[in-house]
């Protein structure tokens, strides 16, 4: 950061990034809200997490992103979590869970095989041992202690399987130009609401439970009742129903969604230029009612729309 944007810039540098270090996505986003100073020296550090993030994995980071652009793959799971969370919490990714569709499963593997030297790992993982309506397969790959899992779905958007997670604390994606959290507020708080399909649709299984005690183990509040995670509006009107109501029907681009763009945007006077080129996808997480008056129950959905 350049000196004269604030107190922040008095400090040595090592004082800042030991700051910024502490911060998790949201207050980073607030902070570089400040001014235009604050804003570029946030945009560099929140970069260079994600590259520091990635080389964990592959040796070329922009071939590892052009890859994703051009197929429309997203990177999820910890990894996603871990440039949401501060990143003095040192939430490290164990492995890189990478998110395609069907039409390009060639393309991925070829190029994490030919380009970055994996090789698979044992069988393919069928859907069934996951409970996972949206999974065809999920492609175990390794190259000496590096880790990377491709899910595939049959579904035309890549982000399909993570609105089905067992637990909203995990509903993050990275793509090739945007870094996505869902449920930002929950998740900045360190708190998760349990996915309702676990218990509707008989989705429990050793899996999931291991899943969310390993949530729980990093400090974690998961609950199954989303009143005890803080209050919301449970109103019936559409327009009135809060984002955290799991009753409300969300989407990938409404005003609940916090997005991070690692991309210059573009702007036309004062309105920002937003190209989606990832499909939008809407769903409702459902479940028993939250509020005396609503529902008993409402379906767990979702589809692609755009």
């Amino acid at each position: 950061m350049n000196h004269g944007n604030g107190y922040i810039s008095l400090l040595c540098p090592e004082i800042q990034r030991i700051i910024l270090e502490h911060l998790g996505l949201s207050d980073l986003i607030t902070l570089a809200e400040t001014r235009n100073e604050n804003k570029e020296g946030i945009k560099d550090y929140i970069a260079k997490q994600r590259v520091k993030l990635f080389r964990s994995f592959v040796d070329d980071v922009d071939g590892l992103l052009s890859m994703m652009e051009d197929t429309g793959s997203v990177v999820s799971g910890s990894s996603a979590l871990s440039l949401i969370r501060p990143e003095a919490e040192e939430l490290r990714a164990r492995d890189m869970d990478v998110y395609i569709t069907e039409a390009f499963e060639e393309e991925v593997l070829k190029h994490l095989k030919e380009k970055e030297g994996y090789a698979g790992a044992g069988d393919i993982v069928l859907k069934q041992e996951y409970n996972d309506s949206t999974m065809a397969k999920i492609l175990k790959l390794e190259k000496g202690e590096k880790k990377v899992d491709v899910i595939v779905t049959h579904w035309t958007a890549a982000v399909a399987p993570i609105l089905q997670f067992y637990t909203t604390s995990v509903m993050n994606y990275i793509t090739a130009d945007s870094l996505v959290c869902l449920y930002p507020q929950w998740t900045t708080e360190k708190k998760g609401f349990v996915n309702p399909r676990l218990y509707l649709e008989g989705m429990s299984t050793l899996h999931t439970v291991e899943g969310l005690m390993k949530y729980v183990g990093r400090g974690f509040k998961i609950r199954a009742d989303p009143l005890q995670l803080g209050e919301h509006n449970c109103e019936d009107n559409t327009d009135n129903q809060g984002g955290y109501c799991p009753h409300k029907l969300r989407s990938t681009v409404d005003d609940e969604v916090m997005q991070w763009n690692y991309s210059p945007t573009k702007t036309l006077g004062e309105t920002t230029i937003v190209c989606q080129t990832m499909p939008v996808m809407v769903w409702c997480l459902g479940g028993y009612e939250c509020a005396v008056g609503n529902k008993d129950e409402t379906m767990s959905m979702m589809f692609v729309c755009a």
